[in-house]
């Protein structure tokens, strides 16, 4: 067959390939280190691949999949950096494929790549794809899920669904409103909830048994506590600021002439919009799987046969989502893509690497500390990886108890941030990873290194200490 033959077989294909290497040449310089949670997620691979439990030998506030992930690919890769930088584009390009396979059958070729677009250069993932989050295999599992449970796999669909809980418990909230729809089918819905059984409550099970009731508060209790980080109308003014063509444009879904061939779209996207109304902690990543199923709408929006009569009105609905993703991708590469990103991670690898023997451990900022401990093969003290500050607010992390035990121990090296004022560049003060009496009874910096773009202005400082000023 010639190729010209085959291309007119399988265009879409061609165009579906198109749009993901066009992300790809986006996402590809990025594949750096950036201040992020994610580096947490490597390190406590580490420990697993070492024999550790999350919950028992370190602390850890979600269901235990990204751990035992990372735990597995630590074993079979070690800690390769390029990897775990290139990690949210590689499920970003799944979800792309999940998309465009879920709606192709029930909506229109065009359709289904016009959904892929909208995804892939909406500004929420070009955004979070950055950095590794658990955001990342949850929405690859929710789409899994909706693929299978829409192609009457529902035991699959229930097992994927499952993953996507066992990788953040509002990874099951798509799924709540799905068994209405086989309702009327026992046998469907026991498979169902058999597969969300097995990846979901067995392992659960299985915690609960060894941790003990305290493994309830790990997962669940302790977040019902948690104070919004960000005030949830900024996110979603954010979010509306930069992806303004979605919402606008599904808003075109009233003029459908069958409004019932929408429920299906509906159903996991109203599902997610009581969580986020109701929860009150959300984050910007947390929109990922939102926008994930907002792409699966507005596929639906625009399948014309069942759905509009009138081409102008689609015509208007495409060119505002074109502009809308040319305006979020021109604002991603111009002003986020290097935002964040460590600037001097072999400086400040090589500066621990004096400071610490490599049996000593080291302590510090979250959003680097891990990564610093990966690369220069040093432990972190008591495997205290997450020292994320709402952990402090909750009342989890005791400040002035851990800074005695980080006395006692003489822990040769912390890492901080310090923020700057940008307009005196004097020092505004130090992260609560530890008291500032600390600072100034146990440690001097050892070297600055400036981070030249970031959300505020900071320099990362690696701290010498183990000392009491006292004794100098």
């Amino acid at each position: 067959m010639k190729l010209s033959a085959i291309f007119r077989k399988k265009w879409e294909w061609f165009a579906f390939a198109a749009l993901l290497l066009f992300f790809g040449l986006i996402k590809f310089p990025t594949f750096d280190a950036y201040f992020a949670d994610g580096w947490i997620y490597f390190y406590f691979g580490k420990l697993v691949s070492e024999g550790a439990l999350p919950y028992l030998d370190f602390y850890y506030s979600s269901p235990p999949f990204l751990p035992c992930f990372a735990g597995l690919l630590h074993t079979l890769f070690g800690f390769n950096l390029p990897l775990a930088a290139a990690l949210p584009t590689v499920f970003s390009a799944i979800d792309a494929l999940l998309i465009f396979l879920l709606l192709r059958k029930k909506t229109s070729n065009f359709a289904s790549l016009l959904a892929v677009a909208v995804y892939l250069f909406s500004f929420a993932t070009l955004a979070t794809t950055k950095f590794y989050s658990e955001a990342h295999p949850l929405t690859t599992f929710a789409l899994a899920g909706s693929l299978l449970f829409f192609h009457k796999k529902y035991f699959w669909a229930g097992t994927f669904f499952g993953l996507a809980g066992l990788t953040k418990l509002y990874g099951l909230v798509p799924a709540v409103f799905l068994p209405i729809l086989i309702s009327k089918k026992p046998r469907e819905l026991a498979k169902f909830f058999g597969g969300i059984f097995l990846s979901f409550g067995i392992p659960n099970l299985i915690f609960l048994f060894l941790v003990g009731r305290e493994y309830l508060d790990f997962i669940f209790f302790n977040h019902l506590g948690k104070e919004a980080g960000i005030p949830k109308g900024r996110i979603f003014k954010f979010f509306l600021a930069h992806d303004w063509g979605l919402p606008a444009v599904a808003a075109l879904a009233l003029l459908a002439k069958k409004k019932k061939k929408l429920i299906l779209a509906l159903l996991p996207l109203a599902a997610l919009v009581v969580f986020y109304a109701i929860f009150p902690d959300i984050y910007y990543l947390y929109l990922k799987i939102f926008v994930a199923l907002f792409a699966a709408l507005l596929a639906f929006v625009f399948a014309g046969k069942f759905i509009f009569q009138k081409k102008t009105v689609a015509g208007i609905g495409i060119a505002l989502l074109l502009a809308s993703g040319a305006t979020a991708t021109n604002f991603y590469l111009r002003s986020y893509a290097p935002v964040s990103r460590i600037d001097d991670l072999a400086g400040i690898v090589e500066k621990v690497s004096m400071e610490a023997d490599p049996d000593q451990p080291i302590y510090g900022n979250f959003a680097i500390t891990p990564l610093v401990a990966l690369l220069s093969e040093r432990e972190i003290f008591r495997n205290y990886v997450d020292t994320n500050s709402k952990f402090i607010d909750l009342g989890l992390i005791d400040l002035e108890q851990r800074a005695a035990e980080i006395e006692a121990a003489r822990v040769p090296v912390v890492i901080t941030k310090i923020f700057i004022d940008p307009k005196t560049s004097q020092t505004l003060g130090i992260e609560d990873v530890l008291p500032d009496e600390f600072f100034q009874t146990n440690c001097e910096p050892a070297g600055f290194f400036p981070i030249a773009a970031d959300f505020e202005a900071n320099w990362v400082v690696v701290w010498r200490c183990g000392y009491s000023n006292s004794s100098k």
